[in-house]
């Protein structure tokens, strides 16, 4: 399996949050690298895509691949399939080959639950074991956390529910998900047929419910860098300093 980490520097809300330290001297790439060699990722297999060639020290001396990206493929006005397009063509796979999407933002997932998700998708393309019958059906998996609450949109109407007597009782409502960024998986020939990071038949992973909403927290504003790092020390605490 091969793996791209898209890692921009210009991001636009929380400046330079994938390459600025985050924990013990290493930033978010660094130790996203780390987690994927922990859960058994041939190094020579992650491709770190930067457009700052000054980078490339901290990828290639953890034997990661450095992929310099064109400025214009981290511009907001480009069109996400696009970005997505343009970098699994890059990744030296064959069509039949598998690649993970993986978010160096998301530092709380980690090697654990990378592992549980590989071997998910291991079974999903070998359709072997207890989930053989069903599991063939899909051609992705991505990260999910359910949500079961009462929905209102921004003009204070119901979305998944309704008013008066028809309210519901919150066990009934139908369970909704939000896609989380943690990782995607995915042939590659699948991505550029899709020119997308999901499938028409995707394996919804959301494993633990009660703690994914923290493990798949995805860093976007200054408190949630913030946030990520105070968590990060609670939950791998004895890994800091490696």
């Amino acid at each position: 399996m091969k793996v791209i980490i898209p890692a921009k520097c210009n991001s636009s809300r929380t400046l330079n949050k994938n390459w600025r330290e985050f924990v013990d001297g290493k930033c978010l790439v660094e130790i996203k690298i780390g987690q994927l060699i922990e859960a058994g990722v041939d190094a020579a297999d992650i491709n770190v895509f930067c457009e700052q060639e000054s980078k490339r020290s901290k990828v290639e001396r953890l034997g990661a691949k450095f992929v310099l990206r064109d400025a214009a493929n981290t511009k907001d006005d480009m069109h996400w399939s696009d970005v997505i397009t343009t970098l699994v063509s890059s990744v030296d796979a064959e069509d039949d080959e598998s690649i993970a999407w993986v978010q160096a933002t998301t530092p709380l997932f980690g090697p654990d639950e990378y592992q549980k998700i590989f071997e998910y998708w291991r079974q999903i393309q070998s359709r072997e074991g207890a989930f053989s019958t069903k599991w063939n059906q899909y051609d992705s998996i991505i990260t999910v956390r359910p949500i079961q609450h009462f929905i209102l949109n921004d003009k204070g109407r119901p979305v998944n529910y309704n008013f008066g007597r028809w309210h519901e009782w919150s066990q009934d409502l139908e369970t909704w998900y939000t896609l989380e960024q943690a990782i995607h998986i995915m042939l590659k020939k699948d991505y550029l047929k899709h020119n997308y990071y999901i499938g028409s038949k995707p394996y919804l992973y959301g494993s633990h419910p009660d703690d994914l909403m923290v493990r798949s927290i995805d860093i976007d504003e200054p408190w949630q860098f913030e946030d990520a790092q105070r968590l990060f020390r609670q939950i791998f605490k004895k890994d800091i300093g490696k």
